[in-house]
């Protein structure tokens, strides 16, 4: 696992380096990139820095109240930006109702999905698991586990 420490305004530029290390890897199924850390840590803003370097043309906010939001990309590689937030669930298998199952299976989806442990084992295995942690009001910790 990797740890940096890094500026709440460089989020744009980790959000590059995140978008183009997924992108360059061998696929066969959908990728998913899981945001973990606590309320207003910066997973909704990394995700639309994310967006926005996919060519996503709309606002891009945090799904909370609707749980998923899909939006299609102007990217050859990642046709959709499916953005997942999993904090609302009741319990891991209400995952499987927004169609979990063939959302993974799709090799042109790029799901992030913040809150990855609310939806327990249904996570891939070869899931990205990204952490971000309050350092301070303009820094954050963000550690990394990158599945190649």
């Amino acid at each position: 696992m990797k740890e940096e420490e890094l500026k709440f305004e460089d989020i744009e530029k980790k959000a590059i380096e995140i978008l183009e290390m997924v992108s360059n890897m061998p696929k066969e199924k959908a990728v998913v990139i899981a945001l973990s850390g606590d309320l207003g840590v910066g997973k909704t803003t990394m995700t639309q820095e994310i967006a926005k370097h996919l060519g996503v043309m709309e606002n891009v906010i945090s799904p909370t109240f609707v749980i998923m939001k899909i939006y299609k990309t102007k990217n050859e590689i990642f046709k959709n930006l499916i953005h997942i937030d999993a904090y609302r669930l009741e319990n891991d298998e209400e995952i499987l109702m927004l169609g979990w199952k063939d959302m993974i299976e799709d090799r042109e989806n790029l799901i992030i999905l913040e809150w990855p442990e609310r939806i327990g084992g249904f996570l891939p295995e070869d899931a990205h698991k990204i952490n971000i942690e309050h350092k301070d009001e303009t820094t954050r910790s963000i550690k990394f586990c990158y599945n190649y």
